[in-house]
């Protein structure tokens, strides 16, 4: 699996391919900001939910995946003697709450590919609709 590709499917599906740009590019770790255009007509969860279902990923929820998830993204980032935060889904949700946006996120996994999707927008205004996506390829054992 080309797993940069399979990340440019998950943007495609968002309809967010189109003018996404990649904030960080290394060889096992891709993060890419865009633009959702698809109109939203659920919680912001559920739609990310049903558009990573859709390209057959599986929902992390346990705890210890997400913080090998997050491990990962720190250990490409700054090393591995860093501490490490594995709240940081949560902590960006929760800044992007207090000033006035609607955001959620949802990880997904597929085969040895782990995706995070955070998405945001403006509560009022509803548009734009912001993602960023976080692919993190993990050393098969």
């Amino acid at each position: 699996m080309n797993w940069k590709i399979e990340l440019a499917r998950i943007l495609k599906n968002l309809n967010a391919f189109k003018g996404s740009r990649p904030l960080l590019d290394t060889p096992t770790l891709l993060m890419v900001k865009s633009i959702c255009r698809d109109e939203i007509n659920e919680d912001i969860k559920s739609y990310l939910t049903k558009k990573l279902k859709e390209l057959n990923y599986e929902i992390v929820d346990d705890i210890d995946e997400i913080e090998e998830f997050v491990e990962g993204i720190h250990n490409v980032l700054r090393g591995e003697d860093t501490y490490l935060d594995f709240l940081g889904f949560e902590k960006v949700k929760e800044g992007f709450l207090n000033i006035g946006c609607e955001c959620d996120y949802v990880i997904g996994k597929k085969g040895n590919l782990m995706v995070g999707l955070t998405l945001y927008y403006d509560k009022i205004r509803k548009n734009p609709k912001f993602i960023e996506a976080v692919a993190l390829l993990k050393e098969i054992e």
